[in-house]
């Protein structure tokens, strides 16, 4: 499946210098990532499931008529970023005069001298395969420099639109300056019937004081999808990450943050809700480098019948970070016998004044509070859909926007609405 042969003619052919680098190191980084993937993907058989349908890892680059990609963007979005089989449409794109967002090929000296401190410098293409062919088969890294003390209201909405049997790369490079306020939306969009396969690594830089809301939901039937969000926070700032999945074949989401500095904050939320033979598996790791930092997660999972959630979490304390807060829970609901989760959370911690804490559960509903509800006059169908939609909030929550909560909390609702209620 991974031939040597067309990857080395990415790198060969790559022009631009800093991105030939960048793909002649991942080059090296293929057999020592490749050791890794039987233990990180031990409930995901990812590589084996793409090779029955996927013949190459060779990029696609076609690109229809412009307005036919339009149309997908509903009319209510007031900042959107286009991106087609990895390439940015800028001419359709709804761009803030805020935010510079190139292609990192066709940036300034100055500019490039910045993204050059963090591109591919802080992804995880050193463990991980899928993030190492990423690395190698992008075409090119669409950059986000937000500038520093710059507040943005709203979020800015970035479509990832797949539309093609080849193989898609996205890659992204955030640089957030210091006392920056700003929220991403991500979704990721295919328009055909048949399975597609799309990879995307992000990496963000998050200068001191900034704060970033990231929010990505996944809803892409039978395709493949590998996503990579990689995040290196300095002091005083503080990410929430919000990660929302219903279907997919095979999803893998890795999510790795970097507490590099003092009084940092993490927020990570995950919700999944899945049926019809979707699998879906959230990596994720938080490495504590420096003292007095916070960490919070919780990811949440309903699971109907032939499908499987996997949930990994991984949680690092260093020697120097003490006075480190870290929490960390997976909790999930099945709803069938053949409905399957497996979940492993873990902690790893060289400082002794640290307060950190995991867990995780694995259950189907409360027949009491179904019996409850019922004994009141609410069919079986309903008093089930109030029981998950309750269990959903301690996820949705916690998301600070109004508009943005109840378009989550309505989606959830519709979702929850096709899932096995007998």
């Amino acid at each position: 499946m991974i031939d040597a042969s067309e990857l080395k003619d990415s790198v060969e052919n790559e022009n631009d210098l800093v991105t030939k680098e960048i793909k002649t190191k991942s080059l090296k980084n293929i057999a020592p990532s490749f050791k890794n993937y039987r233990e990180e993907y031990k409930y995901t058989p990812f590589i084996r499931r793409i090779e029955k349908k996927f013949s190459s890892f060779n990029p696609s680059s076609d690109i229809k008529n412009h307005e036919e990609y339009r149309e997908l963007i509903p009319d209510s979005e007031k900042y959107y970023i286009v991106i087609v089989n990895g390439s940015f449409l800028k001419q359709i794109s709804s761009l803030p005069v805020e935010i510079e967002i190139n292609n990192y090929k066709g940036l300034t000296k100055e500019n490039r001298e910045i993204f050059n401190s963090t591109y591919s410098k802080t992804d995880d293409s050193n463990f991980d395969i899928f993030s190492t062919i990423n690395s190698i088969q992008h075409q090119n890294c669409l950059t986000f420099r937000i500038n520093k003390s710059t507040v943005l209201d709203g979020k800015i909405s970035i479509y990832n639109i797949v539309d093609s049997k080849n193989p898609v790369y996205f890659r992204k490079c955030f640089h957030i300056g210091k006392n920056s306020k700003v929220s991403f939306s991500e979704k990721f969009i295919y328009t055909s019937h048949e399975s597609y396969f799309s990879n995307s690594v992000t990496e963000i830089f998050m200068d001191e004081n900034s704060n970033l809301n990231y929010f990505t939901d996944q809803n892409i039937n039978k395709n493949y999808h590998y996503n990579s969000i990689n995040v290196f926070q300095k002091k005083d700032s503080i990410s929430n990450f919000h990660t929302y999945s219903f279907s997919g074949a095979i999803i893998r989401n890795n999510l790795n943050i970097k507490l590099t500095e003092k009084n940092c904050y993490a927020n990570m939320y995950g919700f999944y809700a899945i049926k019809n033979s979707s699998h879906i598996d959230n990596h994720t790791s938080v490495d504590h480098i420096d003292e007095s930092s916070i960490s919070n997660e919780h990811y949440k999972g309903i699971v109907d019948k032939d499908s499987n959630g996997v949930f990994n979490g991984k949680i690092y304390v260093r020697q120097k970070a003490q006075k480190t807060n870290a929490f960390q829970a997976n909790n999930n609901i099945l709803l069938s016998d053949s409905a399957k989760v497996n979940t492993k959370p873990q902690l790893e911690i060289w400082a002794d004044d640290v307060k950190c804490s995991h867990g995780c559960t694995v259950g189907q509903l409360d027949e009491d509070a179904l019996f409850y509800l019922m004994s009141r006059g609410i069919s079986r169908k309903d008093a089930t859909s109030l029981l998950l939609s309750a269990f959903s909030t301690d996820i949705t929550d916690k998301i600070e926007d109004e508009d943005i909560r109840e378009n989550y909390e309505l989606m959830i609702l519709r979702e929850l609405e096709e899932l096995n209620h007998e």
